[in-house]
């Protein structure tokens, strides 16, 4: 007798237990789009965009200018030779083909800078956010928290929404 109710309290307990287990889901996309660290993190990187554009542009404006320059003269060397020699024609070339080449670089050099400003911007952002979760997850005795954004199927009887617990941790309302 005594066997059978150590055998119930024990299956009675591990569906206590089991039942007691909180899943929980929240929406970080919702939540990152209204942290005001967030907003300033991309007027900052967009202010950083503009500046790396306009100084593309420059050197867009240079290149064509130089290649319109080199067409005419071209022209103009076709039509008298004795103004426009072979080694200044091919120091032109070489001169487009240069500044094209520090474009390129320009371009290569901007993306990376861009991407690290980026990481740089909002990593902060994401470990506050982080924080947050782990904070209203540990206080609400969940034991998993998934995004919404990145998980199939979530069935929302099941799983609790803090995404408005997680706001309010932040002061975000």
């Amino acid at each position: 007798m005594k066997r059978l109710f150590l055998i119930l309290a024990a299956v009675i307990s591990l569906g206590i237990s089991a039942n007691a287990q909180k899943f929980g889901h929240i929406d970080t996309q919702e939540i990152i789009n209204v942290m005001p660290e967030n907003k300033a993190a991309q007027e900052t990187l967009e202010n950083e965009g503009k500046k790396i554009e306009t100084q593309y542009q420059a050197m867009a404006t240079e290149y064509q200018n130089k290649v319109q320059a080199y067409q005419e003269n071209v022209q103009l060397a076709d039509a008298a030779p004795e103004k426009w020699s072979a080694a200044i024609r091919a120091d032109k070339e070489q001169e487009i083909m240069q500044l094209q080449e520090r474009i390129q670089r320009f371009q290569e050099n901007a993306q990376q800078t861009l991407q690290q400003k980026r990481s740089e911007l909002f990593q902060p952002v994401m470990d506050k956010l982080d924080a947050a979760i782990k904070k209203v997850a540990t206080a609400g005795g969940f034991i998993y928290v998934y995004d919404k954004n990145s998980v199939l199927f979530i069935n929302e009887s099941l799983s609790t929404d803090l995404t408005s617990t997680v706001k309010t941790e932040l002061g975000i309302k």
